[in-house]
């Protein structure tokens, strides 16, 4: 079969090969007329390599940019989004794909990131941050312009397992806590632990949100019901609020270390959290999130009511339809968090 002129050309290479059949294709011109030629790629049969020949043709794309394997995309993205300070969530999730890290990525389909969630042997969380890194990639690679699809939206994860990590503060931890405020890690336990909030939803606080004369703070992530929702300041943690509020930062929450916003879990897990010789020597070991889960636990002792403990931690209840944060409900909210 004769293929048309500077379409490129199929050459069959010497010796004993599993893909004999090279492709090459102009990539461009010299200043004195000549072709300049790359491989396209290497192929068993020759009907397969002309198909391929044919495929480029009809839709050419950068041949260098088709060579982008995932190792060399995470890099770039790492860089782009984080300048190279990737979260450990993600760097955790792209160890468990070691076989995707030398694969060109416009080669990658569903099949090959399911095939890496199906064989991490750990559990549904980490399978999830694989699922989002891959995620993250996809569209990444998408403004690059190096694919089309996100092949990873469709990957399934297995279901969802209740999860037993957290453990609230014991009255004799808190009490603990109380006693050594002066350590940055138990003032910020006791924070989380008398707002409810979850640890990036307090370093994500600005502090045009924080209204310290009406005890509350604006905030909240992650749901419907936990968005924009009105968070009352303890009198019990109101000196640790009003210590960290500055009117020139834009975030309340700023890192000792640096002077920079604390903004992410890792910076406040690796910076304050296991530092403090308070924190690491409790009776249990603690993670951050536990100071919503101790926050559930004093509000229910306190008897405070079902439906302000849900606008409290803001989960979502159908009981209350409209979220309207009048004077007089931040004031109950308040009221009920000095219960604790």
């Amino acid at each position: 079969m004769r293929l048309p002129n500077s379409s490129g050309s199929v050459t069959k290479l010497p010796g004993k090969r599993r893909k004999p059949y090279a492709v090459r294709v102009t990539a461009g011109w010299t200043d004195d007329g000549r072709q300049i030629q790359k491989y396209l790629g290497y192929y068993a049969k020759r009907t397969e390599a002309i198909a391929a020949l044919m495929a480029y043709n009809e839709n050419p794309y950068d041949l260098d940019s088709h060579k982008v394997t995932f190792a060399e995309l995470y890099e770039r993205w790492g860089e782009n989004k984080y300048s190279g300070d990737i979260p450990n969530c993600y760097k955790a999730a792209y160890k468990r794909v070691p076989h995707l890290h030398k694969m060109a990525f416009v080669d990658i389909r569903k099949r090959h990131i399911q095939g890496e969630v199906d064989a991490c042997e750990l559990g549904y969380s980490t399978k999830k941050n694989i699922k989002t890194l891959c995620n993250k990639l996809c569209n990444f690679a998408i403004d690059l312009e190096l694919v089309t699809a996100n092949v990873a939206t469709t990957v399934e994860l297995p279901p969802s397992e209740d999860s037993d990590m957290h453990n609230p503060f014991t009255d004799a931890e808190l009490a603990l806590l109380w006693q050594h405020t002066d350590d940055e890690g138990a003032r910020f336990a006791l924070i989380l632990s008398y707002t409810g909030l979850r640890p990036t939803e307090l370093l994500k606080i600005k502090v045009a949100d924080v209204h310290l004369d009406e005890r509350y703070m604006m905030g909240g992530l992650k749901t419907p019901a936990g968005k924009n929702r009105a968070i009352p300041i303890a009198e019990k943690i109101f000196p640790f609020i009003a210590e960290m509020y500055s009117p020139d930062n834009e975030y309340l929450v700023i890192d000792s270390r640096d002077g920079k916003p604390m903004k992410t879990y890792d910076r406040l897990r690796d910076h304050i959290w296991e530092r403090s010789p308070i924190i690491m020597g409790l009776p249990t070991e603690h993670l951050p999130g536990d100071g919503r889960h101790t926050c559930a636990s004093l509000l229910d002792n306190a008897k405070v009511d079902l439906k302000t403990m849900q606008l409290i931690l803001g989960h979502r209840s159908a009981n209350i339809t409209h979220r309207v944060y009048t004077h007089k409900t931040i004031q109950q909210l308040v009221e009920a968090i000095n219960l604790i």
